[in-house]
């Protein structure tokens, strides 16, 4: 059967509320970016800064959310946002400034952050990079990494301020479309965001131009599928172009290796770290014939975005057509806005800072106080505040020991949904709930069919293959339904040889979605159930447009 949503209560997963005030709100699970349970350091760092960046661009942008605040459980994380509350009419000015604002900063956001904020973040990464963490002592160590503190504040206020505009056009806009022309309209909509440059495609497009210099060097590609990756480094089997290959692997890595398999977790190592991902992905691209180049999917999207604006234009009323054409700038930012800060802040800077805990792992390991430079993010972010007060050591080698062993207990809990209060029935949706998130879908009382959110048309049928982890990806074959829990862009380049993707998590404007629609696939997301239900091995039929997936044939290979 189906497994429907559950709630905390049902599956025994008790909340470990940090005051009596959380457990009032609503808190919907983050499958989307923290899918397993993170590490004791990325809940007490990462997630607090995020809360605190987060709130404070939110009051910037006169959301109509007091705040977005993150709190974990058991190791899962889980998102609430508060209503803001006051008064009818100030409600109303708060969502015309909110509009206002939207198109203002909208208009020239993708130009901003790449004059402003992206120049900004960078400079902060080099300034954790440059330290010099060799000559300095594990005390002073310590103090430079609780600088990291704001830096993330700010990292996550520049995130939410940079995408939060072009998103609220986006719901703007498709409140328009669908509206007027009808809910049918906004898969056509949604395609006009598509077909412009960004990180994300960039990412697939350099791996495939490797693959294809690799297929054209005589006997490389053999070499290749038997390359492994050992103790972080590459091995391969002699070869008269193995200097060049490796060559062109390291400036690979060194431009798009500042990433990882798990999002938001520092304590996952990198891609420059420990290549066996985009090996086994350059590997995949190998394998393909140049009639599947991204580069002709890409221009595909192009052209079909430029047709699809013309006759949408030409199918509303007159007097809204400049309407149309005056959100279309705003709204063809969201792609490359989305995909750009994921490159530069959800993925490069986490790793950066994850190198300067690291250095502090390496300084607390020489002096006998962990056993493993990686253990430093099993300690608690207050106990990094504490060593950089008092000089005295201390031997934390228990503490980690019973916290890793509390992680691996926390892999195998069901943690359900949602937890807290549920929000009245009549309240209306959240659109960064809904199409973002992907939460808010009826699951199916069939058996056979799973549903989800439309979020790229097309139909496909083939054989399904659960990924619940980069590392299981050399499974997927040319052709299979890609089924996991999320995507993010460390999986773009999967995209480029599965028929379909089914995600447990994610909206229409999800990462998910939108590389699903460049790379011209049918995607359901938001699913919630989908990993849980659908059979490894099992044929389904995936429908990109309805949001429905059939379960053709249940047997296992």
């Amino acid at each position: 059967m189906n497994q429907q949503p559950v709630s905390a209560d049902a599956v025994g997963f008790f909340p470990q509320w940090q005051s009596p005030q959380q457990s009032g709100g609503f808190w919907f699970r983050d499958i989307m970016h923290n899918p397993l349970p993170i590490t004791p350091m990325n809940a007490s760092f990462m997630q607090p800064a995020f809360s605190r960046g987060a709130s404070r661009a939110i009051a910037q942008l006169s959301m109509p959310i007091t705040n977005l605040q993150a709190s974990t459980h058991h190791g899962y994380v889980y998102l609430t946002a508060a209503p803001f509350e006051g008064s009818p009419d100030a409600v109303a000015a708060r969502f015309e400034e909110m509009k206002r604002l939207t198109m203002v900063l909208g208009a020239t956001v993708l130009q901003d952050w790449r004059a402003i904020f992206e120049p900004r973040i960078l400079e902060m990464a080099a300034t954790i990079l440059s330290f010099d963490y060799g000559a300095s002592s594990t005390r002073a160590v310590a103090q430079f990494i609780l600088t990291f503190d704001e830096m993330m504040t700010e990292v996550w206020d520049i995130h939410m301020r940079v995408n939060i505009p072009p998103m609220n056009a986006v719901f703007g806009f498709e409140e328009l479309l669908g509206g007027i022309l009808g809910p049918d309209s906004l898969s056509d909509g949604r395609r006009l965001l598509q077909g412009f440059g960004n990180k994300s495609l960039e990412m697939g497009h350099a791996l495939w131009d490797l693959a294809r210099w690799v297929r054209a060097q005589d006997g490389l590609a053999e070499t290749l599928s038997l390359a492994r990756v050992r103790g972080g480094r590459l091995e391969l089997l002699p070869s008269p172009h193995a200097g060049e290959f490796e060559r062109r692997w390291q400036a690979y890595l060194e431009t798009y290796g500042w990433r990882s398999d798990i999002f938001f977790e520092i304590g996952h190592k990198s891609w420059r770290e420990d290549p066996s991902s985009p090996l086994m992905q350059l590997k995949a691209f190998i394998a393909l014939s140049d009639a599947e180049s991204p580069y002709a999917k890409h221009d595909s999207q192009v052209h079909d975005r430029e047709r699809l604006e013309k006759e949408l234009a030409e199918r509303l009323p007159g007097e809204v057509r400049p309407i149309f054409h005056a959100l279309l700038p705003l709204i063809q930012q969201y792609v490359p806005i989305a995909e750009d800060h994921n490159f530069t802040i959800d993925q490069k800077f986490v790793v950066v800072t994850r190198h300067g805990f690291l250095q502090l792992g390496h300084k607390l390991v020489a002096d006998g106080q962990i056993r493993d430079a990686e253990d430093v993010f099993f300690l608690l972010f207050d106990e990094i505040r504490a060593l950089a007060e008092d000089s005295a050591p201390a031997d934390f080698k228990r503490a980690v020991r019973e916290r890793q062993q509390v992680r691996l207990a926390q892999g195998k809990l069901n943690p359900p949904s949602w937890l807290g209060t549920q929000p009245p029935a009549d309240l209306p949706p959240d659109p960064l709930i809904t199409k973002f998130f992907g939460l808010g879908v009826a699951p199916s009382t069939d058996r056979k069919i799973v549903t989800g959110n439309p979020c790229s048309a097309g139909t496909a049928t083939g054989t399904a293959r659960v990924i619940m982890s980069l590392d299981q990806a050399h499974r997927l074959q040319p052709g299979d339904i890609l089924v996991c829990q999320m995507t993010m862009p460390a999986w773009t380049p999967l995209f480029g040889h599965v028929s379909a993707v089914v995600a447990d998590s994610g909206g229409p404007l999800s990462h998910c979605a939108i590389v699903a629609r460049e790379y011209g696939i049918p995607c359901v997301a938001g699913t919630i159930v989908g990993t849980g239900t659908i059979p490894d091995g099992a044929r389904i039929r995936v429908d990109g447009a309805s949001g429905m997936v059939h379960i053709l044939d249940e047997a296992r290979e």
